[in-house]
């Protein structure tokens, strides 16, 4: 038998049993009228003895579980008289499903937390999820762009507003998974997060040229290289960077990415050592302490904050620093190296995909304007599968043929077939050469560094 005991001084409930094992469970009611903890203690007395003997709770205490609150749901689950399942309370459940997302990177969580706020704000850290609404999603997208700065500007841009939407989707996308509710009212919301194109900017070799100048630290001019020549994502990957990824003698470095190492087969990719990049490399392979690991000393976490430091940098060039300081340096990488070679390779260079190369990283440049305005476009292709039936082929003196035409005079004449890396496009690559006293095998130290 279960037995109801009421704590005058606060006038609060508790319904208290007996479990199988001998053991005494609670059940807190809080402020409830006697009449209702009496009704409440013939149901529980009926899953009480199910579980004793069992068998199948009543059809009527079956059916009085779907009614009741979520918060007395949960407790009676907590005793082990109904099978326990995740609280449909939007703050604790939003609190439980990302401490379980244990795969989960830093910065993403830091993001999910951020949503988090936002949805408890808007609708409540009580809320019972199987009660928001479709209409509640729509109301808290508008919350999100109705939301202004003190200056009187849009607080998220369009892109942030769908990230924020897109969060709010996966999480009760899992909370539907859970049985925690019926459906998903983010489901019918656009997420397609629109790119802004005022924020692109193409930053150009005079540009990074100066900035590399304003600076005096070795590692601050290496980081600036690595990420506007190499097209490193900052921080993440540089600080993943090791000597031993370093490969001199084959003009190449592997480049180890926390952004895509959960997708099979790429944890890491192989750069071309650019020309441009070089002697920045051997610069702090010179510098570097014997034994040293990693080739970026600077910063040692992917938490690092280098868009300050790098602010100042810029202003100290003469020049005003750009919407997205690093993004827009691996962006100009891409666009220009879009130029010379195909976009398969740029893109396993640059590791991300041509439909997000597309969307977020190939700009429109000023060299674009000029070339188009000073020459002629060529309305057929080299194989002329485009040219009218029957008309002749002619091939204009560019400079990408004069190029291709003066490596088959020089094939020729040395009887050989010339490399692609001594093709001298845009100074983009160029022949291996090893750094002073350095070779495949030779290192600072027994260690291999």
């Amino acid at each position: 038998m279960a037995s109801i005991s009421f704590d005058k001084k606060s006038g609060r409930r508790t319904i208290q049993f007996k479990d199988i094992d001998g053991s005494r469970k609670s059940i807190r009611l809080g402020k409830c009228d006697k009449k209702s903890a009496q009704a409440i203690r013939t149901q529980i007395e009926h899953l009480a003895s199910a579980k004793a003997n069992g068998t199948a709770m009543p059809l009527q205490t079956s059916e009085w579980l779907k009614t009741i609150d979520e918060t007395l749901r949960t407790r009676i689950g907590k005793t082990g008289l109904t099978e326990s399942r995740k609280s449909a309370i939007l703050d604790e459940y939003l609190e439980g499903y990302i401490q379980q997302r244990v795969d989960a990177k830093p910065l993403t969580v830091k993001k999910w937390l951020t949503t988090r706020k936002l949805l408890i704000s808007f609708l409540g850290a009580s809320r019972n999820i199987r009660k928001v609404t479709a209409g509640d999603a729509d109301a808290f997208k508008l919350h999100l762009m109705g939301m202004k700065k003190v200056d009187g500007t849009n607080k998220y841009a369009p892109s942030t507003l769908a990230k924020h939407v897109e969060i709010s989707k996966l999480f009760f996308n899992a909370a539907l998974r859970d049985g925690v509710c019926d459906i998903n009212p983010f489901e019918g919301i656009a997420t397609s997060k629109r790119t802004n194109p005022d924020r692109e900017y193409f930053v150009t070799h005079e540009q990074i040229q100066k900035c590399l100048d304003a600076t005096g630290d070795p590692q601050w001019k290496l980081i600036i290289a690595l990420s506007r020549f190499g097209g490193l994502r900052t921080p993440s990957e540089h600080v993943r960077l090791r000597w031993e990824d370093i490969l001199w003698d084959q003009g190449r470095m592997i480049v180890h990415s926390p952004k895509t190492e959960h997708h099979e087969g790429r944890g890491s990719r192989v750069v071309p050592i650019f020309s441009e990049l070089r002697p920045y490399l051997e610069n702090a392979w010179d510098l570097a302490e014997e034994g040293e690991e990693f080739v970026v000393t600077k910063i040692r976490s992917s938490e690092s904050n280098l868009r300050t430091t790098f602010q100042k940098i810029v202003k100290r060039a003469g020049l005003t620093p750009w919407a997205k300081l690093f993004q827009n340096l691996r962006a100009s990488r891409q666009t220009e190296l879009q130029e010379v070679f195909p976009t398969h390779v740029v893109c396993a260079w640059m590791g991300n995909s041509p439909k997000i190369a597309q969307k977020h990283y190939l700009q429109t440049t000023e060299e674009h304007f000029k070339k188009a305005v000073q020459n002629p476009v060529q309305q057929t292709s080299a194989s002329g599968r485009n040219a009218p039936h029957g008309a002749p082929q002619e091939h204009e003196n560019t400079a990408e043929n004069t190029v291709s035409s003066e490596i088959s005079e020089d094939s020729s004449s040395r009887g050989g077939t010339r490399t692609p890396t001594e093709v001298p496009l845009l100074g983009i690559l160029s022949p291996v050469r090893l750094p002073f006293r350095h070779s495949a095998n030779i290192s600072k130290s027994s260690n291999g560094f």
